[in-house]
């Protein structure tokens, strides 16, 4: 780094290293257009060297709510804390069986020889810093960020006082920013909320007057050391808590990610990464606008959607690609946006060379839209599918049907677009008996791509949060971070992003073997899953295709539920394979035979041949067809992820590093 850089940006551990800071990346491109010269430090990247990669392999999957790398932290962070540390340990393996080839003693060692670790990589990342002379130093909080951001600006603090310190992201947004302001005042300065329109002349007014600014004088939605003093802002929406919002994105400059790929160059795992490009199209849920997910809580204080013109987007990508030489472009969107098929998907459809994109999608997408993103070079998508069980769906307020998952799931192995889903589980007023009748039909689906079971997580600004009485919940701070940070009860519910109900009996976010008698259907699915994904590691997937001749329908089948290799399928049960290929109601499919004099005893024989067959599923009322058109798409493989991809299965030899 250069002797004249002004601001430090850090983007610290734990943060994905197989992809730069998009946060960090358009502040500074912001910071540049404001006449300013800063540097982004990916002390992300510093860690993994620095700890190896078992550690941060095991650090990186573990759960956040049970905030391992906060307490890893937290020693250097509150120096003066003494936390009861067996607590927080039997806590953690209670809710993460530890490995049956390890001892849980020498985790337990293990684990408090990393904590005493933290301080050795917090002093390498501050002399790195230091070095820089800069005048300020601001760290983005997401996650399980928050601590370590907070370890480093105290250390940085202490060595250099007239330094100027900052954080920002997703865990400042209004009252969790408000309580770290106001609970450890070596943060000078917190932004809550979207930071890029005000950063430029925020780090202006700093770079002049320090510490010194008054309250009064601070843009809307960021704290200062004034209003220590003079007490904090408040407003009449949401928590009372002031938010920066950025109205039109339209004129956001394309984030700069040059830091990443220099650090990344330097690296001891240069070559086991495969980067992606993070890039933001749009902020908000147009869904969540109108219908919010009980469960969600991604967009903090506001919902409102905003986009960038659909045109606009697909030159973004392009451009982007062209600079960075990566054809992987990640779109960070909570949603895409409703004209994006229509309007950007055809000029990157025309490109000679496609790029690999990622987009969250809402579930309910036609086979047609599914047959353009793919066509347009979105390989892979997170379509919020949550739950095979319409009931549960509607719990959740997802607007759409297990019919309607399933169709997706079948399209998306048709045109060879890879999914990332999973099953929730733990709602409130959920049945188990749901999940036995889910659990019973999964085998037929093995063809098609696996998801996870996973634990339903309580996250701050969530219906779930907002309103705990009105779905019979009594939230509180997940427990680990009682361990973590020395503050009151009241302090912590202010602080914190994950939630528990104390009323809850299951423990932690694995289904455990011991509970199987108390909830059967929810094990049930849970081996179910667990037979699935075995099915997709073995040599060949299982399948289940189709061709159609016009007189007669040829279905090969390799599932191992299969009832045979192959089916000839031919008149009215063609007709109903073809009708339900497109999820037809059944009510619907029966109208229509009739008028071409079928009689009811007929039809109704011939859907039961093609369930006993296992061809098709009635779910929600409609007859929905499982077999693919062949031929089909083979899907992208789980390393050509558009988010990047980082090799974690061999070890490099770690020289020093300088």
């Amino acid at each position: 780094m250069s002797a004249d850089v002004q601001i430090v940006l850090v983007n610290m551990p734990m943060s994905a290293i197989e992809r730069p800071s998009l946060a960090l990346g358009l502040l500074k491109s912001v910071l540049t257009r404001a006449g300013l010269r800063s540097k982004i430090v990916y002390a992300n990247i510093w860690f993994l060297e620095y700890a190896g990669l078992a550690d941060y392999n095991m650090l990186e999957g573990s759960p956040p709510e049970d905030a391992l790398v906060d307490w890893l932290f937290a020693g250097i962070a509150f120096p003066d804390f003494e936390a009861d540390h067996d607590v927080f340990l039997d806590r953690y393996f209670e809710r993460n069986p530890i490995h049956p080839n390890k001892g849980l003693a020498e985790r337990r060692a293990h684990f408090r020889e990393l904590r005493s670790l933290i301080g050795g990589f917090i002093d390498w990342t501050a002399d790195k810093i230091l070095e820089q002379r800069p005048a300020m130093v601001g760290c983005t909080s997401t996650f399980t960020q928050h601590v370590p951001s907070l370890a480093l600006l105290r250390r940085l603090s202490e060595r250099s006082p007239g330094l100027v310190t900052l954080m920002g992201g997703a865990n400042c947004e209004s009252v969790m920013g408000r309580t770290t302001h106001a609970r450890f005042p070596w943060v000078d300065y917190v932004v809550s909320g979207e930071a890029d329109a005000l950063i430029g002349a925020l780090c202006c007014d700093i770079l002049n007057h320090g510490r010194d600014i008054p309250s009064a004088d601070l843009p809307f939605g960021v704290f200062g050391p004034g209003h220590r003093e003079a007490g904090y802002p408040a407003t009449s929406m949401g928590d009372s808590v002031p938010r920066a919002v950025v109205e039109n994105m339209d004129n956001l400059p394309l984030p700069d990610f040059s830091d990443y790929f220099a650090e990344l160059g330097r690296s001891l795992y240069a070559d086991r990464v495969y980067p992606g490009l993070p890039m933001e199209f749009s902020r908000g849920c147009w869904w969540g606008a109108r219908s919010p997910c009980t469960f969600c809580g991604l967009n903090g204080g506001s919902m409102t959607y905003r986009q960038k013109p659909a045109g606009q987007a697909a030159e973004e990508m392009i451009e982007m690609s062209a600079r960075y030489g990566s054809s992987r472009i990640e779109a960070v969107d909570n949603i895409l946006a409703l004209d994006y098929v229509e309007k950007t998907l055809p000029r990157l459809t025309a490109l000679p060379d496609k790029l690999a994109i990622f987009f969250e999608v809402k579930a309910n997408l036609k086979r047609h839209e599914v047959e353009k993103l793919a066509a347009a070079g979105v390989r892979w998508i997170q379509p919020g599918i949550e739950s095979l069980d319409t009931r549960a769906l509607k719990l959740m307020g997802k607007g759409t049907t297990s019919a309607h998952n399933v169709q997706l799931l079948k399209w998306c192995r048709q045109y060879g677009v890879r999914v990332s889903w999973s099953i929730l589980w733990g709602f409130p007023g959920e049945s188990d008996a749901w999940y036995g009748e889910m659990a019973s039909w999964l085998p037929l689906l093995h063809h098609l791509q696996p998801g996870h079971a996973v634990r339903l997580r309580y996250q701050r600004y969530s219906p779930y949060h907002r309103a705990a009485d009105k779905h019979g919940l009594k939230l509180r701070p997940a427990a680990s971070y009682r361990s973590v940070y020395p503050l009151s009860e009241p302090d912590l519910a202010d602080q914190v992003y994950y939630f528990e109900d104390c009323e809850d009996s299951d423990v932690g976010g694995h289904f455990a073997a011991r509970d199987a008698n108390r909830r059967p259907g929810l094990h049930a699915v849970t081996q179910g899953i667990d037979a699935w994904l075995k099915a997709w590691y073995e040599p060949k997937l299982p399948m289940l295709s189709m061709r159609d001749s016009g007189d007669e329908i040829t279905v090969e089948d390799t599932r191992a539920i299969a009832v045979e290799p192959e089916h000839r399928v031919k008149s009215l049960a063609r007709e109903i394979l073809l009708a339900a290929d497109e999820g037809m109601p059944d009510a619907r499919l029966r109208e229509r035979l009739s008028t071409a004099n079928v009689m009811q005893t007929e039809i109704d024989e011939a859907i039961a041949d093609m369930i006993a067959r296992k061809l098709i599923v009635r779910l929600d009322a409609r007859l929905v067809g499982l077999p693919l058109w062949n031929p089909y798409t083979p899907m992208p493989a789980p390393t050509a992820f558009p988010g990047g991809y980082f090799d974690r299965r061999v070890m490099p030899v770690r020289p020093p590093r300088e």
